[in-house]
């Protein structure tokens, strides 16, 4: 029961206390309100010695308040122009950007194709260097020999000689062959050389 009772009286001083202090804000509020119509009097009556009043002080106010929504549009205006002007900047940007991505997806593709064609020629390369062909200086011996040859050949053998009818004729007479059968072969033999020489013989 001691316990019941102390607790209630914990209550009732809490309640208590709270009561206080609700009474001293709602004093303190009077006060405060007392004071600030005392310190408004005062101020008003020490504009109105220097001759500004009550409506004087409201346009000045107004006349602030209205230079602060000014500015306060022309702010918002410069950050209106502002925010345009970088998205313009952003979307140009954004175009220069799409432009060097495509020129540089386009250089890697060239990139790309140089990359593969050299990469096949230096397979053939080395499949060729593991596998050359037959060597061909055999041939070309055989054949500049086989050219030599047959230069040598043509040049080694003589033309035959043209005799003139001049030149039989003292052939002939130097080397007088005996009448029978060896004339007529000295007389075949001057008609196939004028015939050479186109000719007409007299035998």
């Amino acid at each position: 029961m001691d316990e019941v009772e102390a607790m209630t009286r914990a209550g009732e001083s809490v309640g208590k206390a709270v009561r206080a202090v609700r009474r001293r804000a709602v004093q303190a509020g009077h006060a405060g309100a007392d004071a600030a119509v005392h310190l408004a009097e005062r101020g008003q009556g020490k504009l109105a010695e220097r001759g500004v009043t009550a409506d004087h002080l409201r346009g000045i106010v107004a006349d602030k308040a209205g230079l602060l929504v000014e500015k306060a549009e022309a702010a918002e205006k410069s950050t209106r122009r502002t925010r345009r002007q970088l998205a313009k900047k952003a979307k140009a940007v954004r175009k220069d950007l799409l432009r060097t991505a495509e020129r540089a997806r386009k250089d890697a593709k060239v990139r790309t194709k140089e990359i593969r064609k050299a990469a096949k020629q230096a397979r053939k390369d080395y499949a060729k260097s593991r596998h050359p062909k037959g060597r061909r200086w055999p041939w070309v011996v055989g054949i500049l020999t086989a050219g030599v040859v047959a230069a040598y050949v043509a040049l080694s053998r003589k033309p035959e000689e043209v005799l003139l009818e001049d030149d039989a004729f003292l052939e002939d007479e130097a080397f007088p062959e005996p009448r029978g059968r060896h004339t007529d072969d000295a007389t075949l033999r001057e008609q196939a050389h004028s015939a050479r020489n186109g000719q007409i013989s007299d035998h």
